[in-house]
């Protein structure tokens, strides 16, 4: 009987084991490919239990190749080049930032227009600026300033509106018009003229909130018009919400070598707008630098295996508020900017 019950056991177990082993051949993009799920936990596909957390079902959430090392994340040229020039689009004046924080980059032009195509008016601000030192062209732009902008781009959202973007799939309606208003009112000619006089610098883009959206929006149609290559384009954001569709995102992993969105412990933005399924689903693109913790010097961080799957700062969930948003590395951005980013700074 002892036997006779050992062989009912291996003949019930055996194919569970069997289940989660995968062809030496298989890898996420081909089990997605075919409608199946890869467990990026035990690295095989179409298993018979994987954690939520390591389930991936769509491409744009497979784990990526390991990249070049010049693409990789640093903390340190974060919080002393990209914070600088992402917080001085916060003052009018974002010079006053640089002479206090990288003198040696120097304003080109400033853009501040009405971003809205509704009254009433709803303000948007850009600036150019160039290092010569450093060999970089700076482009940044200003987050959400006020309830009205806001309360649009939520109304715009819930209307579902999209506009197509090149053959790249779809960016949310209301950051695709926000950054042609500002394209329109002379950043187009300001870039091409400044790529024109500066042809070997790199091009540094940055956006906090409602800025970071914007700035991915620029760096996509500055590739995809052929006004700059991709590899020369460092792209950086801080609490970016969902910007594109799927595909848009999809397009944006494959063509940006360096882009990071980096989130600040519970911040809820990046969360927005929500996927609530077919029709409103908008995607995040790679890659998330998630510091869930207060961003102190030397703070740990996680770079995100997925683009916009249950990892990172997806995983608190409900979690989640508004508090962290205007906080990253220990500076109150908008304010900090606004003021001029001095040295002395009170949190």
């Amino acid at each position: 009987m002892k036997i006779v019950f050992l062989s009912v056991i291996l003949y019930f177990v055996e194919p569970v084991s069997t289940g989660v082993i995968a062809k030496t051949d298989e890898n996420c993009l081909n089990c997605v490919s075919r409608g199946k799920e890869w467990c990026s936990s035990m690295k095989s596909c179409d298993v018979l239990w994987c954690p939520s957390e390591h389930s991936v079902f769509n491409k744009i959430n497979c784990p990526q190749e390991e990249r070049d090392s010049k693409y990789e994340y640093n903390d340190e040229f974060v919080r002393k080049k990209m914070l600088i020039t992402t917080a001085a689009v916060n003052s009018n004046q974002p010079q006053t930032c640089f002479d206090n924080q990288m003198p040696t980059m120097k304003v080109y032009n400033t853009y501040d227009v009405n971003c809205s195509s509704l009254p009433p008016a709803v303000p948007c601000f850009a600036y150019t600026a160039v290092d010569n030192t450093q060999k970089v062209i700076a482009l940044s732009f200003r987050g959400t300033q006020n309830s009205m902008q806001l309360a649009e781009e939520l109304i715009t959202y819930f209307y579902n509106s999209q506009r197509k973007f090149s053959t790249h799939g779809n960016i949310f309606s209301f950051f695709y018009d926000a950054f042609f208003f500002i394209w329109d009112s002379g950043l187009h000619s300001d870039i091409v003229e400044l790529r024109k006089l500066y042809p070997d610098y790199e091009l540094w883009i940055n956006g906090h909130s409602l800025g970071g959206a914007l700035a991915s929006v620029a760096a996509s149609y500055m590739v995809d018009q052929k006004i700059f290559k991709p590899e020369t384009i460092k792209l950086v954001t801080m609490g970016q919400p969902r910007t594109g569709d799927y595909d848009y995102a999809l397009w944006h992993d494959q063509t940006f070598p360096y882009s990071f969105r980096i989130v600040h412990n519970r911040d809820i933005v990046p969360h927005v707008p929500p996927q609530l399924g077919p029709g409103y689903s908008l995607y995040h693109h790679r890659t998330e630098i998630w510091y869930p913790n207060d961003m102190e010097m030397n703070a740990e961080f996680e770079k995100c295996e997925s683009a916009d799957g249950y990892y990172c700062s997806a995983t608190l969930d409900f979690n989640l508020s508004y508090n962290d948003h205007g906080l990253y590395f220990v500076k109150e951005m908008p304010a900090w900017g606004g003021a001029g980013c001095p040295t002395l700074w009170l949190k």
